[in-house]
């Protein structure tokens, strides 16, 4: 059966909050989870937010999943971290600028990974860089 993240073509599994994404499907049927029409737009959004992130020093990827996946919310954050750091290489201490495409396309699909259970081809979520980069 397919997860949550891939039925709704939200990869990393974005939260409602009360954003009008691009590429939301009309409607929405999950009330926790933001549905997309593709997974490019889930992918685009979890940029988006990422660049939000990044420009608000949240530029690690220990800072950024502690964020993404707090303990609070019955995630182990730690692992995690651990997790996208290691597939990745990228240590989780390693400051992270919006400009390091290559390395924010390896986190994401690290943690598309990680949330979704999908191992994404990376051209798809470099795609969805670009699109949010012309937000």
């Amino acid at each position: 059966m397919a997860t949550r993240g891939t039925r709704n073509n939200n990869p990393l599994n974005i939260r409602h909050a009360g954003s009008q994404w691009v590429g939301m499907r009309k409607v929405q049927t999950d009330k926790c989870f933001v549905q997309f029409v593709s997974r490019k737009y889930g992918y685009r959004a979890a940029f988006v937010l990422l660049h939000n992130y990044i420009r608000k020093g949240k530029d690690t990827i220990g800072k950024i999943v502690a964020k993404w996946a707090p303990s609070s919310d019955g995630n182990n954050t730690q692992a995690y971290i651990n997790y996208v750091s290691s597939t990745t290489g990228i240590d989780a201490s390693h400051a992270l600028r919006w400009e390091d495409k290559d390395a924010l396309v390896d986190i994401v699909r690290s943690m598309a990974h990680m949330e979704s259970g999908i191992i994404e081809d990376a051209s798809l979520i470099a795609e969805a860089y670009e699109l949010a980069s012309s937000k």
